[in-house]
């Protein structure tokens, strides 16, 4: 009998831990270096003068939403007409960075920021980080059947984001300022022929 028991419990935590590394890996970018909130935070507290922080989500949710005071909004994907990728992403953040500038890319929770990321990679940006967790983080939802259950009967917070990990769970310092010099400006090809 106990080892039915060891063995249930073996294959719980290995269901687990599988489940688990299933849900993180979804913001996880594949050539680009992949940190979190916290990671990057203290990557731009400590990174000198060629260091930007990439907010790669609409100009609607940088400004409605809130966005970290020092980021540069250069969006990855429009909903505007269905989602639709930006054709003109890498040259807008080019037309901006050098190729050798460390770039932070965030977005609301992972999803745009890490295809971000490998995009910049793929075109030959050198230092290119996925902010894994992304501003508002991912869906308070629970992690058994029970527990989302119980949340969604009892928790006013199921299914909102903020509440577990990203940038305005942890504290860090975001605003609704929107200062010119950091909004999007869309890649002009007149002025770059």
């Amino acid at each position: 009998m106990p080892y039915r028991i060891f063995s249930r419990v073996l294959c719980g935590l290995f269901f687990f831990i599988l489940w688990g590394s299933a849900v993180h890996a979804a913001g996880d970018a594949r050539l680009a270096k992949n940190i979190n909130t916290l990671e990057a935070y203290d990557r731009l507290q400590r990174g000198g003068g060629n260091t930007y922080l990439v907010d790669v989500r609409t100009p609607e949710e940088y400004q409605l939403v809130g966005h970290p005071p020092m980021a540069y909004n250069i969006p990855f994907v429009f909903f505007q007409g269905g989602p639709h990728r930006n054709p003109h992403f890498v040259k807008d953040v080019a037309s901006r960075f050098k190729r050798s500038d460390t770039l932070l890319v965030i977005c609301r929770s992972g999803s745009r920021s890490a295809p971000a990321a490998d995009a910049l990679k793929q075109a030959g940006f050198s230092h290119v980080y996925n902010v894994r967790d992304g501003f508002e983080g991912d869906a308070f939802q629970g992690h058994s059947p029970k527990e989302k259950a119980l949340l969604q009967k009892y928790s006013p917070f199921y299914g909102l984001r903020g509440r577990v990990e990203g940038w305005q769970f942890y504290g860090l310092p975001y605003t609704y300022e929107i200062k010119d010099e950091l909004m999007y400006r869309p890649f002009d090809a007149e002025k770059h022929q």
